[in-house]
């Protein structure tokens, strides 16, 4: 049967469309991985349907193995790695992913196909020593680990702070689904592989539907973020009154968002910045200038800033400056909102 295989091939070429074109207007390494995840889910689903139409080869079996059996999962969870340990998974990450292939196309090139076999078999067909059965297994594990672990933490996180529930909901579909693809590899090791495509299939859409889920309110709740901005700070209306500190800086007591926003700004270095604003999942771009959006985002908050960390935020590059401003604009004013939201409720609710 092909029809399975053939819609797990379309599913994850959307998939993979979709993410490199996110990945394009915004890069980032993570969105990079999963690109190299959802094509090689494509590949190994485009190869099962060639096989079965018309016979598989050595070299066939090979792309197969290489691409379904082994790195997809491994790709995945490189992805997740970027966005939960992103200090050293930037430096580390590129070295990660080229071991990882160069292992699994060594071993996989080296171990027989048997000819017999192949006709009726398929890529069973190809002979799994120990050592390619345990690195298939401990990548895979790795993988499925790290991705349904880190997308369910930060569903946890976004839950614990009730901030971004489609980014919540979207992280469980995501974890669900990779738990899926992992049954399915589960079972085939266990000597059921007529199940291997209807979870392959499952889990692709499942995780497939998770990633829009997770970024169907970012540009919404951006342009909410900027409108807001436009009608509540402009020149015109000057930002709430702050009091002076002891180091003769402004201190906004009166707004925790702007109050961490000036900490993040008298750090020196923009690398150890970057890492904070990933810490709280706001990526940076490469964008050499900013968009119009981008650029009422960032005015808007340079607009509350006291002078010194004015001065700090216009030394920034482009691409620092949007990060910045995503930072404040989707992760700390709605977090302060909701904090004064439970203060009222709790203000407003009888005693008991």
């Amino acid at each position: 049967m092909v029809v399975l295989p053939a819609l797990v091939a379309i599913v994850s070429l959307a998939g993979a469309f979709l993410i490199g074109r996110d990945a394009w207007r915004r890069a980032s390494p993570d969105k990079v991985a999963w690109v190299v995840a959802f094509v090689l889910f494509s590949l190994a689903a485009a190869a099962e349907v060639v096989g079965s139409l018309g016979g598989w080869s050595p070299a066939l079996v090979r792309v197969y193995y290489v691409s379904g059996a082994m790195l997809v999962v491994g790709f995945l969870g490189l992805g997740e790695l970027y966005l939960l340990a992103s200090s050293w998974v930037t430096r580390a990450g590129p070295g990660i992913a080229l071991f990882m292939v160069a292992v699994a196309a060594a071993l996989v090139a080296e171990a027989p196909v048997d000819p017999a076999r192949l006709g009726q078999e398929g890529w069973h067909a190809l002979e799994r020593g120990p050592v390619l059965v345990a690195v298939t297994i401990t990548i895979n594990t790795m993988g499925t680990a790290i991705v349904a672990g880190g997308a369910a933490y930060s569903a946890w996180h976004f839950w614990r702070r009730r901030i971004f529930r489609h980014r919540m909901i979207g992280c469980l579909l995501i974890a669900l689904g990779t738990l899926i693809v992992a049954a399915g590899g589960t079972l085939t090791r266990l000597g059921r592989p007529e199940y291997l495509y209807v979870a392959m299939l499952t889990g692709v859409s499942v995780i497939f539907v998770g990633y829009l889920e997770a970024r169907r309110r970012e540009i919404p709740a951006a342009r909410a973020a900027v409108s807001s901005a436009s009608v509540n700070v402009t020149p015109e209306t000057p930002a709430r009154p702050a009091h002076q500190g002891s180091n003769g800086h402004a201190r906004h007591d009166l707004d925790p968002a702007i109050e961490f926003l000036v900490a993040l700004l008298a750090l020196e270095s923009a690398t150890e910045i970057e890492q904070r604003c990933r810490f709280w999942s706001v990526d940076a771009g490469a964008a050499p200038h900013l968009s119009r959006d981008q650029a009422h985002r960032v005015w808007a908050i340079r607009l509350r800033l006291p002078p010194v960390s004015r001065e700090r935020l216009d030394r920034r590059s482009a691409a620092a400056q949007a990060q910045i401003a995503d930072l404040y604009h989707e992760v700390l004013a709605p977090g302060v909102t909701a904090l004064h939201a439970d203060r009222q409720n709790f203000l407003k609710s009888p005693p008991r």
